[in-house]
């Protein structure tokens, strides 16, 4: 039974600070994206579009903001500059982007053991 609790005394602390690095993370990239001034607005809609859905492609992020793709892919140009997100396929078409430092967070300590 104690062996039980430890493990969820265990969870529960890195559930917890890996919220706290998340929320940390979000801030931070709010603040170097307000940084960009007038495309701004459309990056901070897509970056909160990531916070939700850490893996998207630009058809969908136009279809879920109401945004046109072309504005779509010029914020997340901005974003990658940023070193925000990322590019995944390594294709001219399709192409797929991942908040890279948010999926890290998330998938800390998922890896399997040896």
């Amino acid at each position: 039974m104690e062996f039980f609790l430890d493990g969820i005394a265990e969870t529960s602390l890195q559930a917890s600070e890996a919220a706290r690095e998340i929320l940390a993370l979000f801030e931070a990239d709010r603040h170097r994206i307000e940084d960009l001034g007038r495309p701004a607005a459309s990056a901070l809609r897509v970056h909160q579009l990531l916070q939700q859905k850490p893996i998207i492609g630009i058809p969908a992020a136009a279809q879920r903001l109401s945004i046109s793709p072309p504005t779509i892919a010029k914020s997340i140009q901005h974003l990658e500059d940023l070193g925000i997100v990322r590019e995944v396929t390594g294709k001219q078409r399709g192409r797929m982007y991942v908040y890279s430092d948010y999926l890290s967070i998330l998938s800390r300590g998922t890896e399997p053991l040896r």
